[in-house]
């Protein structure tokens, strides 16, 4: 019967060759594979709420034009540059009740000002959806939670980044019975991955939306950033505030990404030792 042997040829330095080859392939099998998200320094999903009486049709299309032009504008996107990957990724949910949150742009990266258009034509091309039930903010900080991805606990959007973020947009005022749950939500959302909550008070009812919002909604989890509740006319300066805001976001999401220290994984540790084991082996 025939019997396979390692080579002899050589003696022990054709051992150590082979004993080296499989040490290689364990080493490189530590390595983490290649993913297809791409890097963003921050995620965004910006939260409208679309129960009525709140906004109509008209003011639903100026909060539209507000958001294409901020995102248009040099103000944020000298923001969105200064992270270090110079891009974010932003989607758009709108939302009613408990049951009612839809998509109204997929999650898209910006990154240049050919990208920041192309949101913006998006934006001003949206229709305003249907819904006369009460707004339930909760539920919908909740599916925007889930929409971030892998990084709080969701499907992967095809993004990751260091901070993810929630701005709220509302014109109508949230029942004070919904204060409890509400304020769960966002802790939940807090808790589960989120980085900070925002909120865009709209409207005549603005002081009252930004009282409930800033005692239920808005929070952070990054040091030394205090999440913001702002108040807007619905009017000529509406574009201007937005711009504002949403500079002010993205540059929290810059600043936190720049200062991000990855941890070494722990194959980092084991190849050191390694190569020292290897070269004792060879003395």
């Amino acid at each position: 019967m025939k019997t396979n042997h390692l080579p002899t040829h050589g003696g022990r330095k054709s051992r150590r060759s082979f004993a080296r080859a499989v040490l290689t392939g364990s080493l490189l099998s530590l390595l983490p594979s290649a993913v297809s998200a791409e890097a963003v320094d921050s995620e965004i999903v910006l939260l409208v709420d679309i129960t009525r009486p709140g906004l109509s049709n008209t003011q639903f299309n100026q909060l539209m034009n507000g958001y294409a032009t901020a995102f248009s504008s040099t103000q944020v996107m000298d923001s969105i540059q200064s992270g270090s990957y110079g891009r974010i990724a932003v989607s758009m949910m709108f939302y009613g009740n408990s049951s009612t949150q839809l998509v109204g742009i997929p999650w898209m990266m910006i990154g240049n000002m050919t990208q920041a258009q192309q949101f913006a034509a998006l934006a001003r091309n949206l229709t305003m959806p249907f819904s006369v039930s009460t707004a339930n903010v909760g539920a919908a900080i909740t599916a925007a939670t889930l929409s971030f991805g892998t990084e709080t606990g969701g499907t992967s959007n095809g993004f990751e980044s260091t901070v993810q973020m929630i701005e709220v947009a509302t014109a109508k005022n949230q029942p004070n019975n919904t204060a409890s749950s509400t304020r769960a939500s966002s802790s939940g959302a807090l808790a589960s991955g989120v980085d900070v909550i925002n909120a865009l008070a709209l409207g005549n009812q603005a002081n009252a939306i930004n009282n409930f919002y800033t005692a239920n909604v808005i929070g952070s989890t990054l040091s030394g950033v205090t999440p913001t509740s702002t108040t807007s006319p619905l009017n000529g300066t509406l574009a201007s505030t937005v711009s504002s805001m949403l500079s002010e976001t993205v540059q929290t999401g810059a600043t936190a990404s720049i200062n991000a220290v990855p941890e070494p994984g722990a194959f980092f540790g084991l190849i050191p030792a390694t190569l020292i084991l290897l070269k004792r082996r060879r003395r």
